[in-house]
């Protein structure tokens, strides 16, 4: 084999390895948002994204239908910059205490209940008095060479539900939606119901 064929097979070795990592990305995109991805590993070293169907347990119970349907508070109330911020992250503990400090651990009797000690609250109170933030335990998660900015995506009308799901009727949060390449490319491409359409070329997330 002459010195020109041997520097030929470079490109394409490299064109093959390119081909078979964006296929182990695009898995799954037409996957139905209920499928659990099998955990093949420690996502956080393999640089996936989080499990399909994650679910950690919470230092603090944090009882979303309460909050949200029996109270009709609005996502935006507690998570206020996920239409003003790249990264939501999670409510302060002070954002919490705006209405807790009021509502306390200590819950009377009330149309026919006895009276009782909020578990949840009580914790809640103990991370306000020590000056410390409740050490929530991270749900969704995209690898670091993904940029997911959720100000975009609020400001042209995607819903919550739309990716994180129905979280207003989960007592314990858990992740909807694959976060996979694919998953991402098929809302991008207008695959999903509403048909939302937006550029999908590699810089717009890979930047």
């Amino acid at each position: 084999m002459t010195a020109r064929r041997k520097w030929a097979i470079i490109p394409a070795l490299v064109a093959l390895a390119t081909v078979a990592v964006l296929l182990s990305a695009y898995t799954g995109a037409t996957t139905g948002p209920d499928t659990v991805t099998a955990e093949r590993g420690p996502w956080g070293y393999s640089a996936a994204s989080s499990p399909q169907g994650n679910a950690p347990v919470q230092p603090i119970a944090f009882p979303h239908p309460v909050h949200t349907q029996t109270l009709g508070m609005n996502c935006t109330y507690c998570h206020y910059s996920a239409n003003k911020a790249v990264d939501v992250g999670m409510p302060a503990v002070g954002t919490c205490m705006g209405c807790h400090v009021i509502i306390g651990p200590n819950r009377p009797a009330i149309d026919g209940r006895p009276a009782f000690v909020s578990q949840p609250l009580t914790k809640l109170t103990e991370y306000w008095n020590k000056k410390q933030p409740v050490p929530w335990v991270r749900i969704h998660h995209v690898p670091d060479y993904v940029n997911f900015p959720h100000v975009r995506h609020v400001s042209a009308g995607v819903s919550c539900q739309t990716c994180h799901g129905d979280v207003q009727k989960m007592n314990r949060v858990s992740q909807y939606s694959s976060l996979n390449m694919g998953w991402c490319v098929n809302c991008h491409v207008g695959n999903v119901n509403p048909a939302w359409k937006a550029r999908y070329d590699c810089s717009v997330c890979h930047y």
